[in-house]
């Protein structure tokens, strides 16, 4: 609008100019013709700067149009991605939870392998005490009837077969002495009492011999035979208490290790139970903030609507 007032000044001036040179009608005339000239053109743009308006609103409509789309495309890019993480994460906890309860299940399992051990170590506890106990009884038993009454029959008899061979080797002696006596008189018998008087040494000598044995048979049993074992007998013994209480000291170690056992596989199955209720609370957790969440967008996402729909009218 300007450039046409412009080019109207001008021409006007140029118009007076010519009057001056043309005379007063002409230039009114052409002054007219002129103005006319100069005001058509500010006219006749009118109509297309009318129109440039509904070209640019459509414009903004189609670029708001495609800049919605644009950003429901991106909305929806981003819920798929959401949905894919929120399934990933959906099939972690349910790989977790299987876990868990498998882990809970061989838990469980070994709890009752440990209480089933306890039961059974008890009983071979007992049992391995009552026969060290009864190993122990018979050991002191046979030591006690041996100091008591083997021992000393032994003694007894031993010593009576030595007197009983000393009384014989006197008695041979004895008669040795009366044949030689007797046949001392007898002037006639000489072959006769060789073989008497020779018997008789033979006899005494047996006795002698006999006696000297038994001595030392009774001196060895005294002092050797009997003193062994009365030894062997007593260690015996002491073995077999030192073994019942060897018993007794296992089975008491036996039994806490069995208990220790119990009680941790006790505390595995509470951990793993603990760990699964913490688990499937955390899920249950993040499925109700899930749900609070989606609430939340489909609350905003109505509002936005009812928002975009008051605005459009």
């Amino acid at each position: 609008m300007r450039t046409n007032a412009s080019t109207a000044v001008r021409l006007m001036a140029v118009t007076v100019l010519l009057a001056g040179l043309a005379g007063c009608a002409s230039f009114d005339l052409q002054a007219e013709r002129d103005l006319a000239t100069a005001e058509a053109p500010a006219v006749t743009p009118e109509a297309p700067a009318e129109a440039e308006p509904d070209r640019s609103a459509k414009e903004a409509e189609k670029d708001a149009g495609e800049a919605e789309a644009d950003q429901a495309a991106e909305e929806a890019e981003k819920e798929a991605q959401q949905k894919e993480k929120q399934a990933e994460e959906d099939a972690q906890d349910a790989r977790k939870l299987a876990k868990l309860e498998r882990e809970l299940a061989i838990a469980r399992q070994k709890l009752e392998r440990a209480r089933m051990g306890c039961d059974h170590a008890e009983i071979q506890h007992q049992h391995a005490l009552a026969k060290a106990e009864k190993e122990l009884d018979l050991e002191q038993e046979r030591f006690r009837t041996f100091t008591e009454r083997s021992a000393p029959n032994r003694l007894e008899w031993s010593r009576l077969r030595l007197v009983q061979a000393a009384d014989r080797a006197k008695e041979a002696e004895e008669e040795l002495k009366q044949l030689e006596m007797m046949y001392a008189e007898d002037e006639f018998a000489d072959q006769t009492k060789e073989i008497v008087l020779e018997r008789g040494r033979r006899r005494l000598e047996r006795s002698r011999r006999d006696l000297e044995l038994r001595r030392e048979d009774f001196a060895i049993l005294t002092e050797k035979t009997i003193p062994r074992e009365t030894a062997e007998h007593g260690l015996k013994a002491e073995n077999k208490t030192r073994s019942l209480e060897k018993a007794r000291r296992e089975a008491e170690a036996s039994r806490l290790d069995k208990e220790i056992a119990l009680m941790s596989a006790e505390a595995a199955v509470a951990k793993l139970e603990a760990d699964l209720e913490a688990h499937q609370e955390k899920v249950a957790k993040k499925l109700r903030d899930r749900e609070k969440k989606a609430k939340q967008e489909e609350k905003k996402t109505k509002e936005s609507r009812e928002k975009k729909a008051g605005g459009k009218e």
